[in-house]
């Protein structure tokens, strides 16, 4: 597959992707609660997540850098980002989506919370993020614990496994996942067992999930767990 990002199907600061349980923001809302472009680091070259201290986006703003961090000696030294950082325009502008996707990422581990504290304002409200042309070899537990995720972008990464996926499974708003051009989309009923685990989502791999393949999936998945289960009471 070619390293290259694919357009955005659903745009990380549309403003009626996020609010209310319908997917869409009133007037009220947007002038309440404006959302920022998304942080853009994709195309940085990035291995490991915690080099998002060292560089900016290439658009989008981020938290305010500390003036100074702490240098290999352990003393105080000014910090190199420090001084081209940009001010939001706005001091309530929300960012609620960050690109990673064309880096060499291999995994996202635990200080990957800490990391999204120090560049995002708020957090907990992350609710687009695209990691796609990555080197990913699973699933990321971490994001589990963002439950305002809509939107996670996985394609081309080489995820083997597939249940790796399940540690997603639970995200309440969840709407649109890829995991196209990884070796996990070999597995046999690849999408219907996406479609067994993932009951809320409405479109994988930039497709629409249709009432027909969720007919299809419900006793198709229905078997797959009942065989699932036999099997291990055997090996017990």
């Amino acid at each position: 597959m070619k390293r290259d990002s694919i357009p955005d199907v659903e745009s990380p600061h549309s403003p009626t992707r996020h609010g209310n349980a319908g997917g869409f923001k009133t007037t009220t809302d947007l002038m309440r609660d404006p959302i920022g472009p998304p942080l853009d680091y994709s195309f940085l070259e990035i291995r490991a997540i915690e080099e998002l201290r060292e560089v900016l986006p290439r658009t989008g703003y981020r938290k305010q850098p500390p003036e100074l961090v702490e240098d290999e000696q352990g003393q105080q030294a000014p910090n190199p980002i420090y001084a081209d950082w940009v001010k939001a325009p706005q001091e309530d502008l929300q960012t609620n989506a960050i690109k990673l996707g064309n880096n060499y990422l291999t995994a996202l581990p635990p200080v990957f919370n800490i990391i999204m504290r120090e560049v995002l304002e708020k957090p907990r409200n992350l609710s687009w993020i695209d990691l796609s042309f990555n080197q990913l070899e699973e699933v990321p537990a971490v994001l589990a614990a963002y439950v305002k995720l809509s939107v996670i972008y996985l394609h081309a990464n080489r995820i083997r496994k597939l249940s790796s996926a399940s540690a997603l499974a639970e995200l309440p708003n969840l709407r649109s996942l890829t995991l196209h051009g990884n070796p996990c989309e070999q597995t046999k009923n690849y999408k219907m067992l996406v479609y067994g685990m993932f009951k809320q989502i409405k479109s994988l791999d930039f497709s629409t999930i249709t009432v027909i393949d969720r007919e299809k999936t419900a006793s198709f998945y229905a078997r797959y767990l009942k065989i699932k289960e036999e099997r291990k009471s055997n090996k017990d």
